[in-house]
């Protein structure tokens, strides 16, 4: 394993304007995850045509791709077949994208709903995501592609590391959203990590101070990421890093910051 952390830039940094995206991405020597493709919107009709436009302005970028999969509004463990049927449409659809743009890694959320405090519900919401990953994560073995599952609002690792676990696949692993964790868990990112262990592949990088998820600079919040980088480092973990700042200058600050923490901490970073 490469003992270097790969940074990428999350293309919500100039929502919709996907070249100012890649353009930044390439001023700063990173990488790009495609996040929000396209409107939600219209994404029945320009789907295709979204797929063409992306790819044009992609045609001279040289830098590693990854790809946040769909997840507004979808639950693919939903009672209701309709629910089900559009959310593993859209999965399947996120499928297609990374294929279609040669992507390293996906990203995807459980959409779990926290607020349900009905034991029936978490038991189903989890065999529900067992029974769909271990036919999903079929396709990414066959294509190379890393498939992440990324906390939002679950309260700690159980959930995830269970799934990761009973799907038991080389091309399944988590993603650790510190602002996420900040935001919604007791736990510290670097408790995660340490629950997590070799099952981390993917991390999302922002802040904030514990009120709303304001995807803030790494310098405007309470998540010490010092300390993170210090944690990979012992646990000699080297997952990929997306900045997922939407504020422009607050993405390059972050990632200046970012990159004199790892030479502190004597970490390597491409």
């Amino acid at each position: 394993m490469e003992k270097k952390l790969h940074r990428f830039i999350s293309s919500t940094v100039s929502y919709h304007d996907f070249q100012e995206a890649v353009n930044i991405a390439n001023s700063l020597r990173c990488g790009i995850e495609i996040s929000r493709f396209g409107r939600l919107a219209d994404i029945e009709d320009n789907f295709e045509k979204n797929k063409i436009e992306y790819k044009e302005i992609l045609k001279d970028f040289n830098n590693q791709i990854t790809l946040h999969g769909f997840f507004s509004n979808l639950n693919i463990a939903a009672k209701d077949p309709l629910i089900a049927s559009v959310s593993k449409k859209r999965y399947y659809q996120s499928l297609e994208l990374a294929q279609y743009f040669d992507v390293s890694l996906v990203v995807f959320h459980t959409c779990f709903n926290n607020l349900l405090k009905h034991k029936q519900y978490r038991e189903m919401f989890f065999l529900k995501n067992i029974e769909f990953y271990n036919d999903f994560v079929q396709n990414f073995e066959r294509l190379g592609i890393t498939v992440t599952i990324e906390n939002v609002h679950e309260p700690n690792p159980e959930f995830i590391r269970n799934l990761i676990a009973a799907v038991n696949s080389n091309y399944l692993g988590t993603t650790i959203d510190i602002g996420h964790c900040n935001l919604h868990s007791t736990l510290s990112p670097c408790e995660w990590i340490r629950e997590y262990g070799i099952m981390l592949k993917h991390m999302h990088f922002h802040n904030n101070f514990k009120d709303e998820d304001s995807h803030s600079s790494l310098l405007k919040g309470s998540v010490n990421v010092k300390e993170i980088l210090l944690t990979l480092k012992e646990l000699q973990l080297y997952p990929s890093i997306t900045f997922e700042i939407f504020n422009k200058e607050e993405l390059i600050e972050s990632v200046e910051y970012f990159n004199s923490l790892c030479e502190e901490v004597e970490i390597e970073y491409c």
